[in-house]
């Protein structure tokens, strides 16, 4: 009898260790398992900050894409162009019909054949005997394909009515930059002079100067 209690009490002794045993081994088990987690939670998402940085990156790049145009935005702010060209053109159409008046465009390849003087070539070219002059006074007048060219008046286009059928007073009218402020030109000059200058004036015309001037700024 002594044994098989001896023999009881060491089995309830063995099954007690082992149920305390496997208690304390969960216990470990889940502490372990929530300091994991809190672990977790307490590290930086890099996902969120590394959007931010992303975000920067594109918009630099943005940045530099703008700033590798400059050319083209050069050509926009200059003070003549072939597109600013294609605008005066449209212009004069649509205000010779308003004005009941044709216009043709010329240039120094394109000259217009004033009385026998040629238009602009004649008061363009130095070795020329002719001269522009404004308010009796010759300037110096040379052709520009910008305008941007420094001293003198910068000639970009010229326009007249002289070979069409029109009534009345024949125009000439020479489009110039002087130190980057357009100016309007007009001759109605049927004649040679004694100095051999072809007298130009400013323009009266309000509408044809503030259109040349939208133009051109």
């Amino acid at each position: 009898m002594k044994k098989v209690y001896i023999v009881a009490i060491f089995l309830v002794t063995t099954i007690g260790m082992s149920a305390c045993s496997s208690k304390q081994s969960n216990q470990t088990v889940k502490e372990s398992f929530k300091n994991s987690q809190s672990s977790k939670s307490s590290l930086p998402i890099q996902s969120a900050s590394s959007t931010p940085q992303s975000s920067s990156i594109i918009k630099e790049s943005s940045s530099s894409i703008g700033k590798s145009i400059s050319p083209s935005t050069s050509m926009q702010i200059r003070k003549w162009n072939p597109e600013k060209n294609q605008r005066l053109s449209e212009f004069m159409s649509a205000w010779g019909i308003e004005m009941g008046q044709s216009y043709s465009q010329y240039d120094p390849n394109h000259n217009l054949n004033l009385y026998g003087l040629s238009i602009p070539w004649s008061v363009i070219d130095n070795n020329s005997t002719w001269k522009a002059a404004v308010d009796n006074q010759p300037i110096e007048l040379k052709w520009s394909e910008t305008g941007e060219d420094t001293g003198g008046y910068q000639l970009v286009d010229v326009y007249s009515d002289v070979n069409e059928k029109n009534s009345g007073v024949n125009h000439v009218y020479l489009f110039v930059i002087k130190a980057g402020n357009p100016i309007v030109l007009y001759t109605a000059q049927n004649q040679g002079s004694t100095n051999n200058y072809l007298y130009l004036k400013e323009t009266k015309n309000n509408e044809l100067k503030t259109a040349f001037a939208r133009i051109v700024e």
